[in-house]
């Protein structure tokens, strides 16, 4: 192959000629060529991809998604039982133990995990009858009874925590400080000021328990708290001066009015019982 250099710079090829005349024959239209190759993309074999989660797997996710569900509603749903003034309330818990509220008080605990943990929350005052089982346990602001099975009332308003066992044992535990007492029958236990337990032995327990036959008992309660109780117990309100430091000592039966029983409570301290409307009274000196 020959080539000529001119002297304007052009290249000339002796094969250009040739090139030329090749010419490629199409037997096909764009058209006709578009439609085969449609054609044989139809024709590939579709992969399908097979899961890699087998469906007994995804069965048992599901089943644990419930559970765990089913397990935080069972752990959170929560009963409440509560009485107003002047009530008092039979509250049969989910193992048949018994408790009885006392006016103006509130029990809560979970049933359907009661199973696991025999827990009761209370404010006020309640006397509990417990079934033999695993260790229960009632919660207050201020101190914690545990027992296995037996009788005891407890009183919980405040700061004022008193626990008395009736039958079996009870154990008490101050939620501050940790101390523990275990109580035999007819010993009641004080919370102090000062965070001690006080243990008393050979108490009346009848007294303890009169509440629930309508009689009110009060042994050495400072006058403000038996006011307290008057107002639960009557759902009245009861109107007092300032500085009553005395402590009162006596019981009646809720037979007598309130009017009458304020009298009562007032008389050896020469307090004048003054009713205001149905449902008031003021306590004067």
């Amino acid at each position: 192959m020959n080539i000529k250099v001119q002297n304007n710079m052009r290249f000339e090829d002796d094969s250009s000629e040739l090139f030329s005349r090749l010419k490629i024959p199409w037997k096909q239209t764009k058209d006709e060529v578009w439609k085969n190759l449609s054609e044989r993309l139809h024709t590939i074999p579709v992969i399908q991809m097979k899961p890699k989660v087998a469906y007994w797997q995804i069965a048992a996710a599901a089943v644990i998604i419930v559970s765990l569900t089913l397990g935080v509603f069972m752990k959170s749903y929560t009963v409440t039982k509560q009485t107003l003034a002047a009530q008092t309330f039979n509250a049969e818990l989910p193992d048949g133990s018994n408790v009885i509220l006392n006016a103006g008080s509130q029990i809560s605990y979970k049933p359907y995990w009661w199973w696991a943990k025999r827990k009761v929350k209370l404010q006020g005052e309640a006397f509990f009858k417990v079934k033999k089982g695993k260790t229960f346990s009632v919660e207050s602001i201020v101190g914690t009874t545990r027992v296995l099975g037996t009788t005891f009332n407890i009183y919980s308003r405040g700061q004022h925590y008193e626990v008395t066992c009736v039958t079996g044992k009870v154990k008490v535990q101050d939620n501050n400080t940790k101390k523990t007492v275990v109580l035999l029958p007819a010993q009641k236990v004080s919370l102090q000021k000062t965070g001690e337990l006080k243990v008393e032995k050979n108490v009346n327990t009848d007294n303890v328990k009169a509440w629930m036959s309508d009689r009110l008992v009060f042994t050495s309660l400072p006058l403000n708290e038996v006011f307290d109780e008057i107002e639960r117990q009557y759902n009245v309100e009861v109107i007092t001066p300032e500085g009553l430091t005395m402590q009162y000592t006596g019981s009646f039966y809720k037979t007598e009015s309130a009017e009458n029983a304020l009298r009562l409570i007032c008389r050896p301290f020469e307090l004048k019982v003054e009713k205001k409307g149905n449902n008031q009274f003021l306590i004067s000196n």
